[in-house]
């Protein structure tokens, strides 16, 4: 373990506590997504722990480059995988950049740090057969069935994120010009369209939802004790993946699907970047231009996956 020569004054003087609690009530003020700010301030969580263990001072003004690079030379030690190495890496540039920002520091000390390489994985896609699996695995007449089958088609059809079609209110799904409204990371709207089969299928799911208990509430999704939270929706999607030989399903996955066979199709990465509420082009570097056997797609119609099944 790297040790420094000077010593951190005694009793509870730091401020780099405090600044990350400033940090957090900037991100949400920003409109980040939760996921990205749980991200973020673990970061800046596991270097204080860093510096407590080697007694170094975490008054920033006092933190230097070589306080940085040996926190990134532990976390190669202890095997962190480099994709994770580096998502630190970023949400600490980003930290330390705010502080110059907001004066509290004159200059970033991770200017000094040179970013690690990582590849990347390519993200795991669903195939038609499994894609049909799942969706045979929703038949059925119960409300439950209706629900989860309109909730994995708009997945599969969409590409939303767990947390926005989690968030979808019943005034966010037009079936008139079929397109669901959603406000994605920072809080930015966007008109997401579905095509024919999604459409029946949320049809046919509001017609049942008219019947619940919790109808009057304005959350599209409902469940046994009221709306359906994020967690409620990753549940659904495990279950019915356990049902259709998908044990390691994930909400993710149909996100990653959207992305791979809209670039497949020949589709427009600016307009990707749109209905996916991307703001970085460094995402689609991830994604390999494979097809998953479907015809090529046409400029004039919504992109669908489902409705080639």
């Amino acid at each position: 373990m790297t040790s420094f020569p000077h010593r951190a004054p005694s009793g509870d003087d730091s401020d780099l506590l405090q600044l990350r609690r400033s940090f957090v009530r900037h991100l949400a003020a920003d409109g980040r997504a939760p996921a990205t700010r749980i991200a973020y301030v673990t970061a800046v969580a596991q270097l204080e722990r860093f510096l407590a263990d080697q007694r170094v001072p975490t008054m920033v003004a006092g933190l230097q480059p070589d306080h940085l690079g040996a926190f990134f030379v532990e976390l190669y030690e202890r095997g962190m995988r480099p994709t994770t190495i580096l998502a630190r890496h970023h949400a600490l540039a980003r930290f330390f950049g705010w502080l110059v920002e907001e004066n509290e520091l004159t200059a970033s000390p991770m200017a000094a740090i040179r970013a690690p390489a990582a590849t990347l994985p390519h993200p795991r896609v669903l195939t038609r057969d499994e894609i049909t699996a799942l969706l045979a695995a929703c038949d059925g007449d119960a409300f439950e069935d209706l629900r989860d089958a309109a909730m994995i088609r708009l997945f599969i059809d969409t590409g939303l994120r767990r947390t926005e079609l989690a968030g979808l209110q019943l005034e966010d799904v037009d079936l008139d010009l079929n397109a669901s409204y959603v406000a994605g990371a920072g809080r930015v709207p966007r008109a997401v369209p579905f095509d024919k089969a999604t459409a029946r299928a949320l049809a046919r799911y509001l017609a049942a939802r008219a019947a619940h208990d919790w109808a009057h509430l304005a959350h599209l999704w409902l469940g046994r004790r009221r709306r359906l939270t994020s967690r409620g929706v990753d549940q659904v999607v495990r279950h019915r993946g356990q049902l259709a030989g998908l044990p390691d399903l994930r909400t993710n996955q149909f996100r990653h699907t959207f992305v791979q066979q809209f670039l497949a199709d020949g589709g427009n990465r600016r307009d990707l970047m749109r209905l996916v509420g991307w703001k970085s082009r460094q995402l689609l570097a991830r994604y390999r231009v494979d097809r998953i056997g479907t015809a090529p797609r046409e400029a004039d119609r919504p992109f669908s996956l489902v409705d080639r099944l």
